[in-house]
Parts: C-alpha cells; sequence; structure tokens
C-alpha cells in the first residue's frame, strides 16, 4: 500500500506542476483539464470513505493512467485525433481496471462465491462501458460533437476531430467506432476477469 501512496503523491504533485506550468504560459484549456485529473484522483479514496469500498492499488493505478490518458493527453492534446489506437487502448484499460472496482464493490460486506464476484465485476465493467457510450451518443446530440466519430472530419472551437475508420468499412463510422470500443472493453474486462480468477 506504501508504493500506492507514493505513486499517488508523485502523481498529484506532477499534475499540479502542470497545471502551474499552463498557468504560466496561460494555457487555461490544458489547466482545466488537469485540475479535473486531479480531482477525480480522489474518488477512490472518496468511495472508500462514504460507502467502506475498498479498490485494490493494481485497479486505482491503471485508473490514474486512464484519467491522464483520457482527459489530458486525449482531450486537451488530442490523442484521440492522432492516433487511430488511442481511444481502444483506453477501453482495454478501463475494462480492466472496473473489472477491480465491480470486485471490491460486490465483496464488500458479502459473502459470495468466487465465480459470482467475478462475474459481478466483469459485468459492472461492461455496464460502465455502457452508459459511458450512451453519454457520448447525448453529448453528440446535444451538443453536436463528434464523440463517437460518426463524421469523417468535424471541426469546432477548439480543434479539429478526425475519423479513423476505413472507407472500406462496412457499418457507418460511429457504429465501427462504439463497437470498437465495446469490444475492446471485453477483452480488457476479460482478461482482467482471468487475471482476479487466479488472484481469487
Amino acid at each position: 500500500m506504501n508504493i500506492l501512496y507514493f505513486f499517488e503523491f508523485a502523481y498529484r504533485c506532477f499534475l499540479l506542476a502542470l497545471a502551474v506550468y499552463h498557468m504560466v504560459k496561460h494555457n487555461t484549456r490544458f489547466m482545466k483539464s488537469i485540475l479535473l485529473v486531479f480531482a477525480l484522483t480522489f474518488l477512490p479514496e472518496l468511495i472508500y470513505l462514504l460507502l467502506n469500498i475498498e479498490i485494490d492499488s493494481f485497479s486505482i493505478l491503471i485508473y490514474l493512467v486512464i484519467l491522464f490518458m483520457t482527459l489530458y493527453l486525449g482531450g486537451s492534446f488530442g490523442y484521440y485525433d492522432k492516433f487511430s489506437w488511442w481511444d481502444r487502448i483506453t477501453h482495454f484499460l478501463s475494462g480492466a481496471a472496473f473489472v477491480g472496482f465491480g470486485i471490491a464493490t460486490i465483496r464488500a460486506g458479502s459473502e459470495l462465491s468466487n465465480i459470482l464476484i467475478l462475474l459481478f465485476g466483469f459485468n459492472f465493467s461492461i455496464t460502465l462501458h455502457v452508459f459511458w457510450e450512451v453519454l457520448e451518443y447525448l453529448s453528440d446530440c446535444v451538443l453536436h460533437g463528434n464523440a463517437q466519430r460518426w463524421q469523417k472530419i468535424h471541426v469546432n472551437k477548439d480543434h479539429l476531430s478526425i475519423n479513423h475508420v476505413s472507407d472500406k468499412a462496412i457499418q457507418p463510422a460511429g457504429l465501427v467506432d462504439t463497437m470498437n470500443d465495446f469490444n475492446c472493453c471485453i477483452i480488457g474486462a476479460a482478461l482482467a476477469t482471468i487475471i482476479w480468477w487466479v488472484i481469487l
């Protein structure tokens, strides 16, 4: 546990240093995403304080990496548009991490068999991803964005987003993007469930 605390402390110091750097450079968009990542680093501790659910160190570490990859590098620096594989990696990692969150949730004060615990963790991860994709869809509908990459090229005031789906795809780009996200999540969650089977 001491390693996790040290990592979290170093991670938060790094985020604050980045926020100060962007403040000095007057990059408010970058500073906002860093401060959001910083605030979300306290979510596992908040879950423990409010619900007495203790998430394992490995899942927390992956969660912290995902925050940085999605909100800062992906959102502010446009890595989703620069690298076609970026979105898939983040969904794979979050699929793995949220299995741990689900297992911690169901194990808190329960005496279930390992197979039920693992099934719940796997399904918990998949369910979170379903909600995430629904939020992306609603965001695109209401804000006319391109989170699900349904447009080949989308220009907004901040940046240009590009759809990496091949023109030879037999389905619409937004559907291909969403299904790739689900598939990567399922693979990540399945691998994490297998690892947890060995641990439990």
